[in-house]
Parts: structure tokens; C-alpha cells; sequence
């Protein structure tokens, strides 16, 4: 009965597993499609939101149908995710193109090439942020990017976390280069999402908790009179 039940766990897991890696290369393949739709420059940020909200959506167990409730999303979001998350995009890319014509130039070791990567390793940590706290939180605007950075700067382990797991989607593409079109993308938006949500959790967690502290502290000289 035990190895019944066991074989049954493990049945319940692979398949888990399977509908996730499909998950990731569902959100990949939209993610371009829906980029192209927006002609690169006006399609990625709204396609980075619709991607993460309805990961987001997935991991609470709510049901939909992705290609319907993904394009939907990426309208709604179009003109407030291009305010938003569009110019950290377009920084990006632009960092990327100087980065890798530095490497052509074999100009890796110059002050100017370590200064490039680090403000593209910075900019593409804000992005990775940037894009679940937009799905949520309901800020102004012109609010969100300074938040970000303010969150950055404060939960650098985390911040950690996120950048150790990029290195090992990184890694993993690197070492089998045929999963990049299908795989790679999807797995770092899906990975991010999920992290940067239990990081945010975490957070409100915290501070709550600081809060209650704080309020037991203040009351407990009024309780002594």
C-alpha cells in the first residue's frame, strides 16, 4: 500500500513538473509572438506584463484560457506598461548593444566595458522587478520605477536570489543552446514572476509584523496606568 501510494506522489509530481515546463514554453512563445505584434519596441513591456499577470494568476490556481486572457491582458496594458515598463526596456536593450559590440571590439577588460556591465546587470535586476510589482501593486505611474529601486537598494539578498537564479537560466541555456527559442525566456519570466511575488509577500509579512510590534510597544505604557 505504502509503494502504492508512493508511486502515486511521484506520478502527481512529474506531472506537475510536465505542466509547468509547458506553462514556461507557452509564456515564451507568447511573449514573442505578442512582442512582434507590437513591433519590438511597443510589444515587449506589455507582453512582460500580461506574462507576469497571468503567472501570477496561475500560481493562486485561478483557471483561464491563456492565448484569450494573455492577449487581453497585453491590450489592457499596452499604453501603461510602455509608460512604465518601456523605457527600462529600451535602456536595456540599448546597455546590450553596447555590451556586446564592447565584446566584439575585444574591449572586455576597459573601465568603460566593466561600467557597461554593471549598469546592465543593474538595469535588467530593476526590470526583473519592475514588471510584478507593476502587476501587484496599484501605484501612480510615475511611482512605480522609484519604488523599485527603493526595494532594490533594501532587499539585496533577495536581490541575490534573483540574480543567482538568471546565472543558472543562463547556464543552462549556454550548455544546451537549443532550449533558448523555446525555453529560456519563458523559464526566467515564470522564475522571476514567482520569485519577486514571495519576495513582495515576504516583505508585507515583515512589515506587518514591525507594525504590530511597533503598536504593542506604544500601548503597553498606557495599559500601566
Amino acid at each position: 500500500m505504502q509503494t502504492q501510494d508512493l508511486h502515486a506522489h511521484w506520478a502527481v509530481r512529474l506531472h506537475s513538473a510536465f505542466e509547468w515546463v509547458l506553462w514556461v514554453a507557452t509564456v515564451n512563445a507568447l511573449w514573442y509572438l505578442f512582442a512582434l505584434a507590437g513591433g519590438i519596441l511597443l510589444g515587449t513591456a506589455p507582453a512582460s506584463v500580461a506574462a507576469a499577470e497571468l503567472t501570477r494568476r496561475r500560481l493562486r490556481g485561478e483557471g483561464f484560457r491563456t492565448l484569450p486572457a494573455f492577449a487581453s491582458a497585453w491590450r489592457r496594458e499596452f499604453v501603461r506598461a510602455n509608460l512604465v515598463v518601456g523605457p527600462v526596456h529600451l535602456v536595456l536593450a540599448l546597455l546590450a548593444t553596447a555590451v556586446l559590440g564592447r565584446f566584439r571590439a575585444d574591449a572586455v577588460g576597459s573601465a568603460w566595458s566593466a561600467a557597461a556591465l554593471v549598469a546592465l546587470a543593474v538595469t535588467a535586476v530593476i526590470a526583473a522587478l519592475l514588471v510584478p510589482l507593476y502587476v501587484e501593486y496599484d501605484l501612480p505611474l510615475r511611482s512605480y520605477l522609484g519604488v523599485t529601486v527603493r526595494w532594490m537598494a533594501a532587499n539585496l539578498a533577495h536581490v541575490a536570489l534573483l540574480i543567482a537564479v538568471a546565472a543558472a537560466i543562463v547556464v543552462a541555456s549556454a550548455l544546451v543552446p537549443g532550449i533558448i527559442p523555446f525555453l529560456s525566456l519563458g523559464a526566467w519570466i515564470t522564475a522571476s514572476t514567482a520569485l519577486c511575488l514571495a519576495f513582495f509577500a515576504a516583505n508585507e509579512r515583515r512589515l506587518e509584523e514591525n507594525a504590530r510590534l511597533a503598536s504593542a510597544s506604544t500601548a503597553r505604557p498606557a495599559s500601566l496606568n
